[in-house]
């Protein structure tokens, strides 16, 4: 059996530029999921938080942008006085949908399709899930397996596979994925003299293979198991006093290189 079984494949929004990303992630995914050409997160004062725009516009979405923009000023006004919850708005170029996110933001998605109104409800019921999955986002809430159980079935659902998004796109730029990359490099490094190229890739194989994940994903409950694995092999191969002085070395790098907040 392996020794901590599955590993915990998602990842919370720890910085500005984790946030930055998810947010980008949940307009694109709205949009392209309900056929919508642009989506927008603005404040009330103007400022516009994130946004998912294709990188060429036809000129009907053209022309449907420019109406929004001409008519921002208006609209922030509405929301900051009234703290309107939905509006859909038809126009000759296309349709407007703007949904309140709190008090002082609000999502806008464009659409330049022929809609009708009478069928546009589960659109509609997306975008309100959309708008608590941004607002929650927004507010850099944690996203806990409690906090999720206060959410209705689609947001607390939207919310787990963004943390898995970010997890899969981000989690190589984390201090822990450069820790592991340095401890494994380590123990192969200081391992492979003493017993070979052959039984390194061995009994490192074995060795991960054992505690149930990669070197990327390790904890330090997975390193130490590992490394127990790792100096019991050495001492069948290579005698007792060889391996109590490996492991004495490495598990002192080991605890240095875990600790330290780099």
């Amino acid at each position: 059996m392996p020794y901590a079984g599955q590993v915990d494949k998602t990842m919370g929004a720890d910085t500005v530029g984790h946030l930055k990303h998810l947010l980008e992630t949940e307009l694109k995914r709205a949009r392209e999921e309900n056929d919508l050409d642009i989506a927008m997160f603005s404040g009330v004062d103007g400022r516009i938080f994130s946004s998912s725009i294709p990188n060429q516009l036809d000129p009907r979405e053209y022309r449907l942008l420019n109406l929004l923009k001409g008519n921002l000023a208006h609209i922030c006004s509405q929301l900051s006085g009234q703290n309107m919850m939905m509006s859909v708005q038809q126009f000759e170029a296309g349709t407007i949908i703007i949904s309140g996110v709190g008090d002082r933001a609000f999502l806008v998605f464009l659409t330049t399709k022929p809609v009708e109104i009478t069928k546009m409800q589960g659109v509609l019921a997306n975008v309100v899930t959309t708008s608590i999955v941004v607002r929650h986002l927004f507010e850099s809430r944690p996203i806990t397996p409690e906090v999720l159980a206060s959410y209705d079935e689609a947001v607390a659902g939207e919310l787990k596979r963004l943390t898995r998004i970010l997890f899969v796109e981000k989690f190589g730029e984390t201090k822990e994925f450069k820790k592991n990359k340095e401890i494994a490099q380590y123990l192969q490094s200081k391992l492979g003299p003493l017993v070979g190229p052959g039984p390194l890739q061995e009994i490192v194989t074995m060795a991960y293979n054992e505690v149930g994940t990669t070197a990327s994903y390790m904890t330090p409950a997975h390193w130490d198991r590992f490394l127990t694995i790792v100096v019991d092999r050495l001492r069948d191969l290579e005698g007792d006093a060889v391996a109590a002085k490996a492991e004495k070395e490495w598990r002192a790098h080991l605890k240095q290189v875990l600790s330290s907040f780099v």
